[in-house]
């Protein structure tokens, strides 16, 4: 069973969902469980028992706030008789601890030109899950970790959630707008698109409606122009919209 629970989380996180781990540390006395008991649980469901009734059922529920929050880690420790909301006759006394397991942030990279391969090979130095997509067979010399094959092939069986960062710059305009349309009603925290101004002033009067997580053109302000910088700019632009960043400097000019 414990193989089934630990299983069960990592293939929930692996598919960009948050999951609950639930490790009974310490028993004493009559517990419908002992120590070293597992148990999964996530927004839709629940995998194994660290004994049912109202121990497991408050559990259940406070695992799942915390899969709503930003909190990682949370001790328990209850009186299965003293405790007045739980009243359960088995007695004894239950510790343990919930870990919140969340999927890496992931960048999908749209476009394996000079830009997305310099952004694919700094992301990678980071904690994204990141892949890069194009459909020209010949950058795969340049790119061996690229996924080859049509856009639209690929995308439509992505996961995109609340955690996934998307660059789009492929070889034009017209496909820019094709990938745009694939994934901007699909959830993503942050959508980027290559282009001079004139050209995201066109691709916004085609689209008609502009989200508040679509960024064009896309990065900060402070590049030389270079492939190399232009992808740290994008990875600045990604990094203040995932970690809530400021743009501010960090020295402190006097005391």
């Amino acid at each position: 069973m414990e193989e089934k629970i630990l299983k069960e989380i990592f293939e929930r996180v692996n598919r960009g969902e948050k999951a609950g781990l639930v490790t009974v540390t310490e028993t004493s006395g009559s517990t419908p469980r002992k120590a070293g008991t597992i148990m999964g649980i996530f927004r839709d469901s629940i995998v194994g028992t660290i004994g049912g009734g109202n121990i497991e059922y408050k559990l259940i529920n406070s695992t799942r706030e915390m899969l709503d929050t930003d909190e990682i880690c949370r001790e328990f420790s209850y009186n299965l008789t003293t405790d007045d909301e739980l009243r359960m006759n088995c007695g004894g006394n239950m510790k343990g601890v919930v870990k919140i397991f969340s999927p890496s942030p992931k960048l999908l990279i749209c476009g394996a030109g000079h830009i997305g391969q310099k952004l694919f090979n700094i992301s990678k130095n980071l904690s994204f899950n990141t892949k890069i997509i194009d459909d020209r067979e010949e950058l795969k010399r340049d790119c061996p970790e690229l996924t080859l094959g049509d856009f639209e092939d690929i995308l439509k069986n992505e996961i995109i959630t609340g955690e996934t960062y998307i660059v789009i710059a492929t070889r034009g305009h017209l496909l820019d707008e094709k990938v745009l349309n694939l994934v901007k009603d699909r959830g993503a925290k942050y959508i980027g698109i290559i282009g001079s101004r004139r050209k995201i002033t066109a691709l916004k009067e085609n689209l008609g409606e502009w989200s508040d997580n679509i960024y064009a053109p896309i990065g900060l302000k402070i590049s030389d122009g270079t492939p190399e910088e232009i992808a740290i700019e994008i990875l600045a632009e990604i990094l203040k919209i995932k970690n809530n960043g400021e743009l501010v400097h960090r020295s402190i000019m006097s005391l």
